[in-house]
């Protein structure tokens, strides 16, 4: 009888990499992993109570792409690390001292760990790959280079300032979008207590009174009614459908057709086109700056963008440099690609300046972001004040003009 287990092994490269095989038994699960030319480390047989572990939730958020850390911790880890080094502390010294003062437990943990491993005879870029994945590609890499090419401290600084920029651009997205989140919340709030509470007690009156409620009370009382009888069904129904789209999503189909979606939605798929397209510009920049060579850099900014259209525009780049052509050129024609960052990239292509023209494409589409979204903001809260006034004002209008003319009659 066939079982699941769960695995861990090492691929060629020395990283970590984890996955699921049904089989009858571990020994038929090693030679399958030992096919895939992978070393395995551990071989457990997945039971109930293991999809409820620790760390089966924990892997569950990183796909529903929920991370144990913001761009803030990471930006704070680089700053520091940098500066110790500057300072002539040693790695593990500098990470042990680093986790002290780390607020984040999770973060904390996978320092000490490093820091461990260091210990034990790990260089720095191997003992962070070696935390299940924990730390971003575009950190273990750039670490990586640091310490091939002895400038740790430098790189380190240049990767603070990477991480900056994201939370920067992060931040500037949430206070824009949280005052008219705010009152959307306030208002659905304000409306769902007049549908639920408010509108039965005046149909109780419009019943004794032999009146007829208007239309639209009616549709909002039936509403409300609905909510109220089908209560207990109504979050486990929405859970069912969450549930269903995020399998969907985690076909390959799916994913695609989601992606798509993202892109082309009227203003939104703009801000979504051009964030990704800055953190495309600078991860590259960020990365050939630091010394990586271009198929690498290209290699793991494919890894850190999570968009599949753009991915595999990605790997259409890699595949024409390998065969002798520029990057520009297969980047002419994609709509993923805006054609300013295209032209960009043919010009630093030709003056020798790639990771500068990223960098500075980088810049102004993060700017580019910051100002739709900041207009964006400004435009969506007097129509969300105006939609709420006025969608209360005709339920009350509603409500009350029979009532006055009832009154007129006596």
């Amino acid at each position: 009888m066939e079982k699941t287990y769960r695995y861990t092994a090492l691929d060629q490269e020395g990283s970590k990499t984890s996955g699921a095989i049904r089989a009858d038994c571990s020994r038929t699960v090693s030679k399958a992993i030992r096919t895939k030319g992978l070393i395995p480390l551990d071989i457990k047989e997945e039971r109930l109570t293991d999809l409820f572990s620790k760390n089966a939730l924990l892997a569950l958020f990183r796909k529903l792409g929920l991370r144990q850390y913001s761009s803030r911790d990471l930006m704070t880890f680089c700053y520091q690390l940098s500066a110790m080094i500057k300072a002539g502390i040693s790695i593990i010294q500098a990470l042990n001292t680093i986790s002290m003062q780390m607020e984040n437990k999770a973060f904390k943990k996978r320092i000490k760990a490093a820091a461990t491993a260091i210990e034990e005879g790990s260089d720095f870029a191997s003992a962070l790959r070696q935390q299940d994945n924990f730390f971003p590609p575009l950190l273990v890499n750039m670490v990586a280079a640091g310490e091939a090419s002895g400038m740790l401290d430098s790189i380190m600084e240049r990767i603070a300032e990477h991480f900056e920029k994201q939370h920067d651009l992060e931040e500037k997205i949430r206070s824009a979008t949280a005052y008219p989140l705010f009152i959307t919340i306030v208002a659905l709030i304000a409306i769902s207590i007049m549908v639920i509470f408010v509108l039965p007690q005046f149909a109780g009156i419009f019943s004794a009174m032999g009146m007829e409620m208007p239309y639209f009370s009616l549709i909002m009382l039936s509403t409300g009614e609905f909510i109220i009888a089908n209560r207990y069904l109504l979050p486990v129904i929405a859970l069912g459908i969450i549930i269903l789209l995020k399998l969907s999503i985690n076909t390959k189909k799916g994913r695609l057709l989601a992606d798509y979606l993202r892109l082309s939605l009227p203003l939104i798929g703009k801000i979504y086109g051009y964030v990704i397209t800055a953190r495309f510009a600078r991860t590259l920049g960020t990365l050939i700056t630091g010394g990586v060579s271009l198929h690498a850099a290209l290699k793991i900014t494919d890894s850190v963008i999570d968009n599949s259209i753009l991915t595999a525009a990605i790997r259409d780049i890699s595949a024409a440099l390998n065969n002798g052509e520029t990057m520009a050129a297969p980047m002419t024609g994609k709509s993923c690609f805006p054609p300013l960052l295209v032209e960009m990239v043919r010009v630093g292509e030709e003056t020798g300046t790639l990771d500068q023209t990223l960098e500075q494409a980088a810049k102004y589409y993060e700017k580019e972001v910051s100002y739709i979204v900041e207009r964006l903001g400004t435009m969506l809260e007097p129509m969300l004040l105006l939609a709420v006034g006025l969608f209360i004002g005709i339920l009350v209008f509603s409500i009350l003009s029979p009532m006055y003319r009832v009154f007129e009659l006596l």
